[in-house]
């Protein structure tokens, strides 16, 4: 089922039909305590590796564009059309490895935000991976960072927000380490 879903196309939702006033999800989910891991199988598979990551990559910049979208669509609404058109699509004007995708503005209006976006077709519980630079950069700019989770991407997209440092909402769990010799 994964891997179908994974050779779909990364289709974005018509921002057309979409009410933007319905999409942000003010109640993040609560952090579960105990996260059950499931037992270690040791199973070959054969993957498209290549094919994987370029879904992903194409998931992700559909996740951030929409974002921008729901930002613009914020700041209009709160009579800031000069902010909205400054937000900026950090990623793709200046590249990856800022820690964050997208440059917005906070709630007051005052200061700037540092959106990173992470996006998935699947429901709000659906775990995501995050790297130690985008962590490190959640806690050197808490007071400036927000992690946007877009989730039920293609078929209801909903979005809710984590503020300042990530792993005060988080149970992170390595996934890969960099091995020195």
């Amino acid at each position: 089922e994964l891997l179908d879903v994974l050779k779909e196309p990364a289709s974005e939702p018509d921002n057309q039909a979409i009410d933007w006033g319905e999409v942000f999800d003010p109640d993040p989910p609560e952090r579960l305590s105990d996260v059950k891991k499931p037992e270690r199988a040791f199973l070959g598979r054969r993957r498209n590796c290549a094919e994987q990551e370029a879904q992903n990559r194409r998931l992700g910049e559909a996740g951030e564009r929409f974002v921008i979208e729901y930002e613009k669509f914020r700041l209009i609404q709160a009579g800031r059309e000069d902010l909205a058109n400054e937000v900026e699509w950090s990623s793709q004007e200046r590249g990856d490895g800022l820690g964050y995708d997208i440059r917005s503005f906070d709630e007051t209006y005052e200061s700037e935000v540092f959106l990173e976006v992470k996006t998935t077709t699947s429901g709000k519980y659906q775990p995501f991976f995050i790297t130690e630079n985008e962590r490190a950069f959640s806690n050197q700019f808490a007071n400036k960072y927000r992690l946007y989770r877009l989730y039920d991407f293609r078929a209801n997209p909903r979005i809710f927000k984590l503020t300042g440092q990530i792993e005060k909402h988080v149970s992170l769990e390595p996934q890969t380490y960099r091995a020195h010799v």
